[in-house]
């Protein structure tokens, strides 16, 4: 089936727009036969920087998940109140209003590149958990699940929730929360898991699985991405934020990070955890960030061995290593 990968973490042009490097970039990622499709960022419009360059570049065979992470946080950067939880109506009803233009704009990517281009939205519940509930949350997927999204499977991505007395990475509803709005709307809405965005909540590698238990227990787990996070400062950053931290290298993995604390084992175990699931993939960062394409390009390839592969779960020499 192949992997989806969020792979403007490791893009050499997300930042700083260079549609030549990110060019060379995305022709790489389409050569390579485990990927099934890309986690593409929303901020507002169809690509950061270019939306007739994505609609143009994106490979035709990729069948991609939209996440809207990025345009809730710049809104809530700006609106404190703003999120399809809020419990402030203005809030509640500029994050409706930004749903709108996003499925509006996961027609456009149907329309210029093809009908199975977008397999899964992830949507999500901000605001802070202490200004928004899981009934504003219910009334807000009913809403939006009523639109014609053309097929596309709608889902909410759990982030950190809210913990007392620490300084939160999103900081949003718990699981628990989630889970209780899903059932409440009324419709076909999924969850996706997040393994770094898990762990920066509970403080704890072994726990995530908890997450992974209540999501599939709820018959709504549809999508599972491995990402990591460190206890510690490390070259991605402080400790505990949600910087994309590959997993601690090992000699099949050398793009590693050695604070990471997710492991080829987590991995493996998640995976078996989840079970049959829509979609399972990965969000790695790379370091240094002066890495050439070809070095971004190759932590990729090892990543989807790494992961797609059974054998190779977490240490199998079946494939060789791929190096730049």
């Amino acid at each position: 089936m192949g992997l989806i990968v969020g792979a403007y973490a490791a893009s050499p042009a997300h930042a700083v727009w260079d549609p030549a490097l990110e060019g060379e970039f995305f022709a790489g990622l389409g050569g390579l036969s485990g990927i099934r499709g890309l986690e593409l960022p929303w901020l507002g419009s169809v690509h950061p920087h270019d939306d007739a360059w994505l609609l143009d570049n994106v490979p035709r065979r990729f069948e991609n998940v939209i996440t809207d992470i990025g345009a809730t946080v710049k809104a809530l950067s700006h609106d404190r109140g703003f999120g399809l939880a809020s419990t402030d109506a203005d809030g509640r009803s500029a994050a409706i209003a930004m749903a709108r233009r996003l499925c509006d704009d996961v027609r456009r990517i149907m329309d210029g590149v093809g009908p199975a281009s977008v397999l899964a939205v992830e949507l999500h519940s901000a605001p802070l958990a202490h200004s928004g509930s899981a009934d504003a949350l219910a009334a807000s997927l009913a809403e939006v699940a009523s639109w014609d999204w053309a097929g596309t499977a709608l889902v909410v991505e759990h982030c950190d929730a809210e913990v007392a007395g620490r300084l939160p990475e999103k900081g949003y509803l718990s699981l628990e929360a989630e889970l209780r709005a899903i059932r409440l709307s009324g419709v076909d809405i999924g969850m996706s898991l997040n393994w770094g965005r898990s762990v920066i909540e509970l403080r704890d590698a072994q726990r995530v699985v908890e997450h992974i238990d209540a999501a599939v227990d709820a018959g709504v787990l549809r999508g599972l991405i491995f990402s990591g996070a460190a206890a510690t400062a490390c070259a991605f950053g402080p400790a505990w934020i949600d910087a994309h931290l590959p997993p601690a290298p090992t000699v099949y993995f050398p793009s590693g990070e050695r604070a990471s604390l997710l492991t080829f084992d987590h991995v493996r175990e998640g995976i078996g955890r989840a079970g049959s699931i829509d979609w399972l993939g990965f969000k790695f960062g790379v370091r240094p960030e002066s890495a050439g394409v070809e070095e971004r390009i190759a932590m990729v390839a090892n990543a989807v061995r790494g992961i797609g592969s059974p054998a190779d779960r977490p240490s199998s020499q079946a494939h060789p290593l791929i190096v730049p």
